[in-house]
């Protein structure tokens, strides 16, 4: 039996032992990206949901902040960008009214290379373009409290804006719910103090994948949208391959929730029962082992206890911020949301830290990269293995029979029992 994998976003393949019962191979639906996206673009100005149309001139002598997610999410902003500042353009916004922000939350900080690679030089040399800093004083506003009590301390071009518009991509979160929707204004935009107030809620039973309302912590994310003054939001579906599916753009909450119907749709994987063990791909969140742990978090979904679970990713920046140095210690999971708000865990990989010690008490983790050194996968209480064939192999050896799922783009899919 054949399976299929991505690595270094390049598709791979595998053999799976023969007493192995592969019960799924859970792809997504084949998907074509928009021929058009200029034009998607300007009809989704016209008919923005849950909100009024844009008129031509309709934003003239305003000042325009643009926030993108950052290099470690699969947006294509390179190809979104230049018609997106054309439709503002017709709209009244001159190119020198507009800022660009890279909302990066506390995640590492991009070079000029990830800039030009997440951007595109165009974009680079037509409008201003300043990455977010989450622990620059200088560079926050305090806008107020939400009602949990988030403080939120708020990128000052955001804060100072006429008009915010905040574009990304749609996917499961394991604490968030979804990626998208507000999240590009908390945590993307926020100080460090409002990221850790936020995040350190994933200790609330309801703070999981694919839950939004009564989700505290999407909740909270949503209230500080408003209160900021996120006017309007652009969610992405993505094909497989990284292009554009279908877009929404309008009212934060309503768009996330057309964008969250139709990539269920298209990503959504039921699974006839859970199983010994998930193979699955970090793809295409392979920027490093937090990110990549999304694909894990959702193999964990449908793989029993005492089963295991074998992740395949580049984790070309390693283990990401702070993580090897919070799991190495191999603190109970509880302890590592209390180090989140005492600033001993960092907000971005805590969260995930914390699900990851849970997830080991029970369960087998393996990680096939050459992104991260043996040892220290070894010192988080994980099994290196070179590729999945050995990765495979050396699982046959532990069990002989095996109920199997593959996963072969798991930062993106949403399985579920059936």
């Amino acid at each position: 039996m054949l399976g299929k994998a991505y690595y270094e976003g390049k598709e791979i393949h595998f053999e799976l032992p023969q007493q192995w019962n592969l019960l799924v191979q859970a792809e997504p639906q084949g998907v074509l990206g928009l021929d058009d996206i200029d034009g998607s673009i300007r009809e989704a100005f016209k008919s923005p949901i849950g909100m009024p149309s844009f008129p031509e001139q309709s934003l003239i002598d305003k000042k325009i902040a643009i926030i993108s997610d950052d290099q470690t999410r699969p947006t294509p902003a390179e190809d979104i960008l230049p018609p997106l500042l054309d439709q503002f353009n017709k709209l009244g916004v001159g190119d020198q009214d507009v800022d660009l922000v890279v909302g990066r939350g506390t995640h590492r900080l991009p070079d000029r290379v990830d800039l030009e690679r997440k951007l595109g030089k165009e974009v680079l040399d037509r409008v201003r373009v300043s990455v977010h800093d989450a622990d620059d004083d200088a560079g926050l506003a305090f806008m107020g409290e939400t009602s949990r009590g988030t403080p939120l301390w708020v990128n000052k071009l955001v804060a100072k804006a006429d008009f915010v518009v905040g574009f990304g991509t749609v996917a499961p979160h394991y604490f968030a719910g979804y990626s998208g929707g507000p999240k590009i204004i908390l945590p993307g935009v926020c100080g460090r103090e409002t990221i850790i107030k936020n995040h350190v809620m994933a200790a609330d039973p309801k703070s999981v994948q694919g839950i939004r309302k009564s989700n505290p912590i999407w909740e909270d994310m949503l209230e500080a949208a408003r209160i900021v003054g996120l006017d309007a939001k652009l969610d992405f579906v993505l094909t497989p391959d990284k292009k554009v599916y279908r877009m929404f753009f309008g009212d934060v909450e309503l768009s996330q929730d057309r964008a969250v119907e139709t990539f269920t749709k298209v990503y959504g994987v039921s699974i006839p029962k859970m199983v010994d063990v998930a193979i699955t791909s970090g793809y295409p969140l392979e920027a490093n082992l937090i990110q990549s742990s999304k694909a894990i978090m959702s193999a964990n979904s449908i793989t029993k206890k005492g089963g295991s679970i074998i992740l395949s990713s580049a984790c070309y920046d390693g283990p990401g911020p702070m993580f090897y140095e919070t799991l190495c210690q191999k603190p109970d999971p509880g302890e590592v949301i209390r180090w989140i708000g005492e600033g001993k865990a960092s907000p971005t990989g805590g969260p995930m830290a914390s699900r990851l010690r849970s997830l080991l008490k029970n369960k087998r983790l393996v990680v096939v990269t050459q992104g991260i050194a043996e040892e220290k996968i070894r010192d988080m209480e994980m099994v290196p293995a070179r590729d999945l064939s050995e990765a495979i192999e050396e699982e046959s050896r532990r069990r002989k029979q095996a109920d199997v799922a593959v996963l072969p783009i798991g930062g993106a899919s949403f399985p579920y029992i059936a």
